[in-house]
């Protein structure tokens, strides 16, 4: 089976519990009991996303201090011992990241009257156990697990989707809107990068599988993560339903990947 056959078959597999994410989020933009309160909660666990990165970056510097780290001890080795196009790309992974934090920071200040800390910022249960079974991938299936490690980040942007709909709807909602349409603009090229990577391995039957059993898990698993991130707007039948394959799939872009 060609390369770009089974990296259609975990997009196909992906797609519609990317889509379950983006419903998630949706309903709960929608949901009457949706408030100023409700707001601040999913905005502060989103922040403590963009700083600690949920299995995604250093295990347990995260996405901010990991790097701070990493470029300091670098810093005498520069086109030395590691080319500064590397240091580059490091640093600018940095400045986007953090530049999320921002975006959700600043709209979280703008709601509370008051001033996120960081120092503040907590984890909840589901984000918590997909960074160990990002992690455990990683550290138990070797260069497999950080394919579907990568190829899980993010989610392909469903929540920046859904939240770039609330275009149009008011002051809050076009803050949130213009947010998650800037991290969406950020992220969906560095994503598909990614893929682009994933389907120039080659790899055999069997660790094509072994990449797909990872990803379905992981993504699953990003269901609860937003589910409870966000409130519980959807039951666990309709999740279930959703696992189940009772969805209309997001729509991929395959440009570049063939």
């Amino acid at each position: 089976m060609p390369i770009h056959d089974n990296l259609r078959r975990l997009v196909e597999l992906a797609a519609p519990l990317w889509a379950g994410e983006e419903e998630i989020v949706w309903t709960y933009f929608q949901s009457p009991q949706r408030t100023n309160e409700t707001d601040l909660l999913w905005l502060k666990r989103q922040c403590f996303k963009e700083i600690w990165g949920s299995g995604i970056g250093d295990k347990k510097k995260g996405l901010f201090q990991g790097p701070v780290a990493y470029l300091d001890d670098v810093f005498p080795k520069i086109d030395r011992e590691v080319d500064r196009h590397t240091v580059l790309d490091v640093i600018d992974d940095l400045r986007s990241e953090f530049y999320h934090y921002c975006l959700f920071a600043d709209i979280y200040d703008y709601i509370s009257g008051t001033r996120l800390d960081p120092q503040q910022l907590t984890g909840w249960e589901a984000d918590d156990t997909l960074a160990r079974l990002r992690y455990d991938c990683k550290e138990q299936r070797g260069q497999l697990g950080h394919f579907a490690s990568r190829f899980t980040e993010g989610g392909y942007c469903s929540m920046f989707v859904a939240g770039m709909r609330l275009a149009g709807t008011g002051e809050l909602n076009d803050r949130i809107a213009k947010a998650c349409e800037q991290v969406y603009n950020d992220e969906i090229g560095h994503m598909h990068l990614g893929f682009v990577g994933l389907a120039q391995q080659t790899l055999s039957a069997e660790e094509w599988d072994e990449v797909a059993d990872m990803v379905r898990t992981i993504l699953i698993q990003r269901l609860h993560m937003r589910n409870e991130q966000f409130g519980y707007p959807l039951s666990d039948t309709r999740l279930k339903a959703i696992q189940a394959g009772d969805i209309e799939p997001m729509p991929f872009d395959y440009s570049g990947l063939e």
